[in-house]
């Protein structure tokens, strides 16, 4: 079972309901994958950084591939 959907069961289990399972779905996977570029970066990321990952992420960037922009 992939993370969306565990977290998507755990929802329905906590009783939410699908509309606020798919609007509030989204914004956790992109708190989760920041969480991933911050342990991938190794170290805690600064405002203007954590903006970047941020928009990255709603643009649908790979994890990958913003690690690799973070480096440069």
């Amino acid at each position: 079972m992939d993370v969306e959907a565990l977290l998507r069961a755990a929802l329905r289990e906590a009783g939410y309901g699908p509309d606020a399972i798919g609007s509030a779905l989204p914004r956790i996977m992109r708190i989760l994958q920041a969480e991933d570029v911050r342990i991938e970066a190794g170290r805690t990321l600064s405002r203007k950084e954590r903006e970047y990952v941020r928009v990255q992420l709603e643009m649908g960037v790979d994890v990958s591939e913003i690690v690799a922009g973070l480096k440069r």
